[in-house]
């Protein structure tokens, strides 16, 4: 069912159940100017999560929040099949998964994936654009179904979010990033770089104007160049540190992403009064940003405790605005 909160200027609408039922049912063709979905990362983990009560106190026992585990069985099978009856260069991507991967948790995972992909396809504006939240896991096929859904012409930018943390494997470099992939929908899209420029490095801030009067790349000088007064435009990396255990913006939820990441996406790809969708909304971090940005939002969970976490959330902002 869903939860509505409005606002003078924003609506917010949060629905708890399979978001491609809601997809299906509820959000109209070219209906959204901005998607960030974090889905299952294939990560063959079950995730806990602490328990928030009304009163934002915690309760002592962790309770299953998801489980990320796929395995190829009927169900698998007949999500794959019902998107290869849709015919089409997904359907060929699909079959091309099966005689490569065979009949595995990697092909359930994509089918799952593949039709929401679809239906994100569908409600998104021409001028929008998506961000699809992965980690190397699956990344790799889940960029081939973008290039096959979106379009590869339309693949705009493949970002790197790192990070540090603890815990590091004995016999391999320690795993400290996530994957980002950044889709448009058409060649018109919104991009807005002025609103999420970075400081420059101290060795640029500190450097003479006269080092600028030249620069050379290649074969070619370009003169002129001066540091931009409002920052630096930001690269295809981000190191954004994740919610650290004593944060007092960490819930309890196991996926939760920091809010400064949110808040750099909204506001490169979307201008106040759009609508910005999370269809995995998780502790509903991107219904808060957008809140905050004065964006409108909807937010998809099939899991009773992230609706209940994000309601929360929302109350909460609200009282403060």
């Amino acid at each position: 069912m869903p939860f509505a909160e409005q606002s003078t200027l924003c609506d917010h609408w949060l629905y708890c159940g399979d978001n491609l039922a809601v997809l299906l049912d509820e959000l109209a063709d070219d209906s959204v100017d901005l998607i960030y979905l974090d889905p299952p990362f294939k990560s063959d983990r079950d995730y806990n999560a602490t328990d928030r009560r009304k009163n934002g106190l915690q309760r002592k026992e962790k309770v299953r929040a998801f489980r990320d585990t796929w395995l190829w069985d009927t169900n698998a099978e007949a999500d794959f099949q019902s998107t290869v009856d849709r015919g089409g260069e997904i359907a060929k991507a699909l079959k091309s998964f099966r005689m490569l991967l065979g009949e595995t948790d990697m092909l359930a995972y994509l089918s799952m994936m593949a039709p929401r992909l679809l239906e994100l396809h569908r409600v998104l504006k021409s001028t929008g654009t998506i961000y699809l939240h992965c980690d190397p896991s699956a990344s790799h096929c889940l960029k081939l179904l973008m290039d096959v859904i979106f379009g590869i012409e339309n693949m705009r930018n493949e970002i790197v979010w790192c990070y540090r943390g603890g815990g590091v494997p004995k016999k391999d470099f320690a795993r400290k990033h996530d994957i980002i992939l950044r889709y448009s929908k058409s060649d018109d899209y919104y991009f807005d770089v002025d609103s999420v420029r970075i400081p420059y490095s101290e060795d640029v801030t500190n450097s003479l104007p006269s080092r600028y009067d030249k620069s050379y790349r290649a074969n070619k000088v370009y003169k002129g160049y001066r540091p931009n007064p409002r920052g630096k435009h930001p690269e295809d990396w981000w190191p954004i540190q994740m919610i650290l255990p004593s944060s007092g913006e960490r819930l309890g939820y196991p996926t939760q992403k920091p809010i400064g990441l949110l808040e750099r996406i909204i506001n490169a790809s979307s201008k106040p009064g759009d609508v910005v969708l999370d269809p995995f909304c998780g502790s509903g971090t991107t219904l808060i940003a957008s809140m905050q940005l004065g964006r409108s939002s909807i937010g998809i969970d099939v899991s009773p405790l992230a609706i209940e976490c994000t309601e929360q959330r929302t109350d909460e902002e609200r009282q403060k605005q």
